[in-house]
Parts: structure tokens; sequence; C-alpha cells
């Protein structure tokens, strides 16, 4: 019991497309009342409205269709069911809007041994108005930090704008820890940011202190990823 007591008390939030999964889904941009152009969910994390355009995410509603096609990224799915393992508060926070059948939608995850009863799954794509995926993500995790104390929030996302939007946060709590990780189109998980850190840290045999950086961080992932490394954190699957 005493261990415990002393135990961080963590959010760790996961994108899905492209995080946890690899998935061929859609979205169309719609502008004229036409479909303009397609993305894939690599390409839309990227995109940016222009005047007159919104998204269609009617194709990302279908079940069926993410159960039989998103391929798992192995190593994300493992920290996945560590941080839940580990007791951690663990959600999901993706730019789809709700799913057709909600059952086989998680059992796309229940099939790799995830545990989602003690996973919530919060869905950006649900909220009005025109604002972009990153400021959705931002407000769900901003209500979610305002339901607990949270000496740490960690977020693993493949698009930076999320990341950096979730990095902003840190002005609002700054009380709280926050660790944003990058997981590339490879599924290997990189260190993008970390704040509230006063003592310095080893990024591939140097040290770096806070005032480095997100560059100087960068750069020291780049030669561990080169060595076959991953950067040091609240390490990936078994770390504190």
């Amino acid at each position: 019991m005493r261990a415990q007591e002393f135990q961080p008390n963590k959010l760790v939030i996961f994108d899905i497309d492209d995080t946890l999964v690899h998935t061929q889904t859609k979205v169309h941009v719609i502008g004229d009342g036409r479909v303009i152009k397609s993305l894939n969910s690599h390409d839309f994390t990227h995109y940016k409205l222009q005047p007159g355009e919104q998204f269609d995410f009617g194709d990302f509603a279908n079940a069926q269709e993410f159960f039989t096609n998103a391929k798992p990224i192995i190593p994300m799915i493992n920290q996945l069911k560590h941080d839940i393992a580990t007791g951690n508060k663990v959600v999901m926070v993706t730019a789809r809007a709700d799913f057709n059948d909600k059952e086989l939608f998680l059992d796309t995850f229940r099939k790799y041994g995830v545990d989602m009863t003690k996973v919530h799954v919060y869905r950006a794509g649900n909220m009005q108005g025109k604002m972009q995926t990153e400021e959705k993500k931002k407000i769900i995790i901003r209500n979610l930090m305002n339901q607990a104390h949270y000496t740490k929030a960690i977020m693993y996302d493949d698009a930076i704008p999320n990341l950096h939007s979730f990095v902003e946060l840190k002005k609002e709590y700054p009380q709280t820890k926050f660790y944003a990780w990058h997981v590339s189109l490879d599924g290997k998980a990189n260190e993008y940011h970390r704040t509230n850190e006063t003592k310095n840290y080893h990024f591939a045999g140097a040290r770096v202190g806070q005032k480095a950086g997100v560059a100087g961080q960068l750069r020291g992932n780049a030669k561990q990823r080169k060595d076959g490394k991953q950067p040091a954190h609240h390490k990936l699957v078994g770390g504190s």
C-alpha cells in the first residue's frame, strides 16, 4: 500500500488512426456540394480546411470496415495494454465521430487483448463547429484535466498539430508534467516534447536540459532511432 501511495496519477491519451492501428479509411473534403478530394488518415491530420470546405467523415462510421481492415501497430497496442494494467487513467481521443456499431468497433481492440472496459473513447468528430481537429482534441483533454488532479499527462499521436496543442495546455495546468510522443508511420514512438523537468536528462548519451527545447530533443531522438533505441520517458512498456 505504501508504494501505491506514491504512484503518480497519470492521464494517458492515445490517438487511434496511425497511432494504434493503420487503416485505409478515407475522409472526404466537400466543397461546393461535391467531393473535391479524399484523404487517408495521415494526410487528413495535416490538411487545413479552406474557406467553404468541410470534412465528410461518413466512411469513418463503418465499424465493419474498421474491424476487418484495421492493422494493429503492435508496439503501441502493447503500450496501451501496459498503461491499462498499471492503473493509469487511459483514454482514446480520435478525430472520428460515432461508429454505426459500437460493439464491433470495440471488438477490433478486444481481439488483440485490450480490456476496453477500462478505456473510454472520446470522439472529436461529434463536436460541432469548424474547428481544426487539434482544437477539438484540446477541448476534450482540458475537460479530462478538470475532472482530476493528474501529476502527469501523456499523449501518443501521429499528428504534430495535435501534440503541439496538447503541450499548450501546460500553461493552464502548471503543476502537471506533460509528455508528448510522436508516432511515426512505421509505428515507432519518439518523444516530441516534455515540460516541467528541472533536471537534465539523457538523449542518445548527451545531457539535454529543459531549455534545449523540442529541436534538441528531436536531434537526440533521431540518433536513438538510428541506434535502435527508444528515448527515455515513462519508458515504452514498463517505464515509470
